[in-house]
């Protein structure tokens, strides 16, 4: 309780509480246009973090990760348009009950939806986070791999249709990761000569390309200046029978949600379908979803924000993020020289009470901000993007160069940034990238400490039952699309 008191205090103080506040009203920004996600807004804001305490700068980016994955709502709601990946299924029912003329209603419902899937997920954060930190605590080398492998082969067995393209960019993920001197043997790989590389990319720059300066090509080159709201935001909050109609797509979608936060790289756009075809499948009549279902717009909003609090949960106890969002959040923990892991909870107790606590006051926020500024939230979609993007073009760079005052970086924002904006227009996914990145290094230490550990021997990682779990798991995962592809097959054969 002590330790919950002092979070307390330390989140509404003068310093601490502003932060938050702003912090959920620029996520819900970004998040309500389309293109400038949550993943985006972090990565912006991540060197900024470095003039501030950690407690401050980390509770302020989960006030951006709330805010920004609730902010896709409102223009899936308000024009069709999903402001961030993981609002794709919201369009389906959301805007057609605006077209309708239950725009308001629609995005009451999301908020709501929205705000008991974040307590969900943060009251299993808060319960569960510690009991997974002490089982980390026990892990070594081998279960830290085995996990590492998971996650990777993870992230492409979810890639779906482009499973062969998420393959190839994980692999390009750990192919960059490579860059500099090996930490073992201290010998260079793909440096060809040029100094400044002996250290590798620096992890944030990186991140900024891939989403800041890549969302500048991409909307440059498509030409799309301005998004025009047509409709007029009435009633805002539904009333308590209807919402108490769908307490329970909420509630087991914002648990779905959470869960699936929990696995890397899983993501909320899979939470959100996952849940989606769950609530159409289980109701009486499906035939509505698709029409202006509440049913629909609840699943699917409850189910991506219920991920937020799930994605903290490996990130924190692990140190392995839940989703792209969480993996620009780790380059906060750098910036302040923080390891997350299981000692992180012995360690920095005070800051791990802080998140939790900011989390649940972040949601709060963000159904205050739904509620009572939705018709401000849609005017800000009228603003022309010739407008906006050179402000965001001038944060990503400044951003990019602030991490160390280095050219290197300043040119590593703008080569990532078209290296993105070239993997978008082929259609490969940039998440698996990203983990590549993040995984990369943690799968090779610990591959390589293992083996010293037992002697070169690789009958090591089954004979430890927890790595002997994730590596099966793993090959599982990465086998699975090939069997359901030959399975489909015969299938159509027949």
């Amino acid at each position: 309780m002590d330790m919950f008191v002092n979070a307390l205090m330390q989140v509404f103080s003068l310093s601490s509480l502003p932060l938050l506040i702003g912090g959920v009203g620029l996520g819900i920004i970004f998040g309500a246009i389309p293109g400038l996600t949550a993943t985006m807004a972090v990565a912006l804001l991540v060197p900024f973090t470095y003039v501030m305490q950690p407690a401050q700068g980390i509770v302020a980016l989960v006030g951006v990760y709330v805010g920004g994955v609730y902010g896709g709502s409102i223009s899936a709601c308000l024009v069709n348009i999903p402001g961030t990946p993981a609002s794709m299924l919201t369009t389906i029912d959301g805007y057609p009950m605006g077209q309708r003329g239950e725009a308001g209603k629609a995005i009451g419902y999301a908020t709501v939806s929205s705000f008991v899937g974040g307590i969900m997920s943060g009251v299993i954060l808060i319960i569960f986070a510690g009991q997974v930190a002490k089982v980390a605590y026990q892990f070594g080398p081998a279960e830290y791999f085995g996990i590492a492998f998971f996650g990777l082969t993870l992230i492409c067995a979810v890639s779906g249709e482009n499973l062969i393209k998420g393959l190839i960019a994980a692999v390009v993920g750990l192919m960059i990761e490579c860059v500099g001197m090996d930490p073992v043997t201290s010998v260079t790989r793909y440096v060809f000569g040029y100094t400044p590389l002996l250290s590798g990319f620096e992890f944030i720059p990186v991140m900024i390309g891939l989403f800041g300066m890549r969302e500048f090509f991409l909307q440059i080159s498509t030409g799309r200046y301005r998004f025009q709201v047509e409709q007029r935001v009435g009633k805002i909050l539904p009333t308590i029978g209807e919402l108490l109609k769908q307490k329970w797509v909420m509630l087991r979608s914002g648990l779905i949600g959470t869960l699936i936060g929990i696995l890397p790289g899983a993501g909320g756009p899979i939470a959100s379908f996952l849940s989606y075809e769950l609530s159409r499948s289980t109701s009486s009549h499906p035939e509505t979803f698709g029409t202006g279902e509440p049913a629909g717009l609840c699943s699917s909003e409850a189910a991506n924000n219920g991920v937020t609090g799930g994605a903290i949960i490996p990130m924190l106890t692990l140190g392995i993020p839940g989703d792209a969002v969480t993996a620009v959040m780790l380059g906060a923990f750098m910036v302040h020289n923080i390891n997350p892991g299981p000692n992180l909870f012995t360690s920095s107790p005070d800051l791990i009470y802080a998140i939790y606590v900011g989390f649940i006051v972040a949601n709060v926020l963000m159904l205050l901000y739904g509620l009572l500024g939705a018709k401000l939230f849609a005017k800000i979609l009228n603003v022309p993007m010739g407008t906006l993007l050179p402000g965001v073009a001038v944060l990503t760079l400044i951003g990019g160069y602030a991490i160390r005052n280095s050219l290197l970086d300043l040119r590593v924002v703008v080569i990532f940034g078209v290296l993105g904006y070239i993997m978008a227009c082929f259609d490969f996914p940039i998440v698996p990238m990203v983990l590549g990145l993040v995984l990369g290094s943690l799968c090779e230490s610990n591959l390589r400490s293992a083996l010293t550990i037992s002697k070169g021997s690789w009958l090591y990682f089954v004979e430890r039952p927890i790595s002997l779990v994730f590596v099966v798991l793993g090959l599982v995962m990465l086998v699975s699309p090939i069997l359901r592809q030959v399975m489909k097959s015969r299938t159509k054969e027949k």
